[in-house]
């Protein structure tokens, strides 16, 4: 899946931020799976003071029809500085009309190619790597390990039962074994 560049009309959000510039990114296809709205801006205190008007705008202008589409939309906030780690925590988990990105620390302003390319990295992982290890089967050395094993994950009352059991002996061994 590739995220491409596509024209949309954001003279609407021109008129209020005239100081920001916006992109519009869709995956391929002929039904969009992943839109995401891009707002580059030159200062971080600009995405800090008008990330939930232009949110609201967004969802008034640019909200994707379509039942796919309606849930897999990004609002991403570009900027070369640095946005600061509380008010990015605040953004990032606002889920509301959008998912929100803040892609910040560049060296200049992004072009929309680098733009693309970022994102493919957050949207689609496109610079994950398979590790070979992964088929390898990993030794647990903890004390807590004979207690842990084999714990059955399904949600039978057997499977239940069998997990609150394990929970009593680990709350044995470790009120045994406090120091």
């Amino acid at each position: 899946m590739k995220l491409l560049s596509e024209k949309a009309d954001f003279s609407d959000l021109y008129r209020e931020y005239g100081n920001m510039c916006f992109h519009m990114f869709r995956s391929e296809g002929t039904i969009p799976f992943i839109s995401c709205i891009v707002c580059v801006c030159e200062r971080p205190e600009d995405i800090v003071e008008n990330w939930q008007a232009i949110q609201s705008m967004v969802s008034v202008y640019h909200q994707p029809s379509g039942s796919l589409a309606a849930w897999n939309v990004y609002l991403t906030f570009v900027t070369s500085g640095r946005v600061p780690i509380w008010e990015k925590y605040l953004i990032e988990n606002n889920k509301f009309v959008a998912r929100k990105i803040i892609l910040d620390e560049f060296l200049e302003v992004p072009n929309p190619e680098r733009l693309a390319f970022e994102l493919h990295k957050q949207l689609l992982g496109s610079d994950l790597k398979l590790s070979s290890q992964l088929h390898e089967s990993i030794k647990i050395t903890h004390p807590l390990r004979e207690y842990v094993s084999g714990a059955p994950l399904d949600a039978k009352i057997d499977s239940k039962e069998k997990r609150a059991l394990m929970i009593d002996k680990m709350i044995e061994f470790l009120s045994n074994n406090e120091n």
